[in-house]
C-alpha cells in the first residue's frame, strides 16, 4: 500500500502520516511540553496517522521567502537553545527509533529548524513543529542548518549579492548565534554547507526506503542538483563571510 502523504488540519488538530519513528517523537514532544516548550502537543497515533495540536502562529511558508529580521533570527537562536537545554536530561525510550542514521550527541536536535518549520508572532519565533527529522546530535548541527536557511546561504549561487544584502546576512548570522548563546568559534559557511550536504544524503537515504516526499524528490533528481550547487554556494558564501 502506498505511504499516506495527506496532511489535514481540522479544529486545531493536525493529522499526519504515521512513521516508524512517530512514537519516539511523541515521547520527545511530551517531554518538551512538560518543560513548557512551544512544540506540538501529541494527541495520539492510530494505524496510519499521528495526531498533534497545531502550533499557533504564522507558519514559515507564509513568513518566507521575504526573510526574517535580525530580531527574528535572534529569537530563533533563543528557541533552539531552550529546546536543546530541555532535551539534555531526557532519556529516550529503550526502543527509540529515529528517522535517519546518527552519531549520537549531547542533545536531541530538531534536525530541520528552518523558518518554514517555525511558528511566528510579530516576527518572533514562537513555536517549533515538524519533528520528523529529530535525532540525537550536536547542537551545532541544528545551528548550522538554521543558519543555512535563515542567513540564507542556500539561495541561487549564480545571483549577485548586493552590499546591503551581505550586511543583512552577516547581521542575521550574528544574531542567531548570539540568541543561542554560542560562544565558541563557528565556521558559518563550512559548517552550514556540510550540514546541507548531510541533509542531501538523508533525502537520498529516506527516498531509497520509499518515504515521501523524499522518494519523489529522489525520482526527480533533486539531490543531484542540490549537490551540484555546493561548490558555487561555498564560493558565494565566502563573498559574504570572507573571514
Amino acid at each position: 500500500m502506498a505511504e499516506p502523504r495527506e496532511i489535514r488540519i481540522e479544529n486545531g488538530t493536525v493529522r499526519r502520516p504515521r512513521k516508524a519513528w512517530t512514537e519516539t517523537v511523541h515521547a520527545l514532544l511530551r517531554h518538551l511540553r512538560a518543560a513548557e516548550l512551544p512544540v506540538p502537543e501529541p494527541f495520539g497515533i492510530d494505524d496510519r496517522f499521528e495526531y498533534v495540536a497545531l502550533v499557533p502562529g504564522l507558519d514559515g511558508d507564509s513568513a518566507w521567502p521575504d526573510g526574517v529580521s535580525t530580531d527574528g533570527a535572534r529569537s530563533l537562536g533563543q528557541l533552539l537553545r531552550r529546546v536543546h537545554d530541555a532535551t539534555a536530561d531526557w532519556t529516550p525510550p529503550a526502543e527509540a527509533h529515529w528517522s535517519v542514521p546518527h552519531r549520537g550527541g549531547a542533545v536531541i536536535c530538531h534536525g530541520d529548524p528552518k523558518p518554514a518549520n517555525i511558528a511566528w508572532h510579530d516576527g518572533v519565533a514562537s513555536g517549533l513543529f515538524d519533528w520528523d527529522a529529530a535525532r540525537p546530535g550536536d547542537p551545532g548541527d541544528d545551528l548550522a542548518y538554521a543558519l543555512l536557511w535563515t542567513v540564507p546561504l542556500n539561495g541561487d549561487p549564480s545571483l549577485p549579492v548586493t552590499a546591503s544584502e551581505s550586511t543583512l546576512c552577516r547581521e542575521r548570522a550574528a544574531a542567531l548565534l548570539d540568541g543561542y548563546g554560542w560562544t565558541g568559534p563557528f565556521g558559518i559557511v563550512d559548517q552550514a554547507l556540510r550540514r546541507h550536504e548531510l541533509a542531501i544524503h538523508e533525502v537520498e537515504w529516506l527516498g531509497a526506503q520509499g518515504h515521501e516526499p523524499h522518494a519523489e524528490w529522489l525520482a526527480q533528481g533533486w539531490p543531484q542538483r542540490w549537490r551540484g550547487d555546493l561548490d558555487a554556494m561555498r564560493r558565494a558564501g565566502r563573498r559574504v563571510f570572507p573571514g
